[in-house]
């Protein structure tokens, strides 16, 4: 059960605990236990397969382009509980963690690289 920081800013990060993997979905360990499916995180890998993309976690002012107003329009669509573009701080953080991807601060903005074969 790994305790890893979202993926933001170093005084916006908070700790949280997941079970499970990518491969598996994963389970978040806070309020209402949202679960990611592995199919979700495998569309994500797919989608931005060889792209470097802004995180875009902010809620109250999305990044066109990010992963949290993809996580906003996708996630209820491919897991069938909507939730918030935070989430995606999560999300980021789990694949960082496992390997999948990695990150980079530009300016303010944090960064996200998929590579070309996750």
């Amino acid at each position: 059960m790994p305790t890893i920081h979202t993926l933001a800013h170093q005084y916006k990060r908070s700790l949280f605990t997941y079970t499970g993997s990518v491969p598996e979905g994963v389970t978040l360990e806070f309020s209402g236990k949202p679960r990611i499916s592995a199919e979700f995180f495998q569309t994500i890998l797919n989608d931005f397969r060889g792209l470097t993309i802004p995180g875009g976690f902010n809620v109250s002012s999305l990044t066109p382009g990010g992963l949290g107003i993809w996580v906003k329009d996708h996630f209820q669509k491919l897991n069938l509980v909507g939730h918030y573009p935070r989430l995606a701080s999560y999300i980021a953080a789990i694949l960082v963690h496992e390997g999948y991807i990695s990150s980079s601060l530009k300016r303010n903005a944090i960064m996200l690289h998929f590579p070309n074969n996750p």
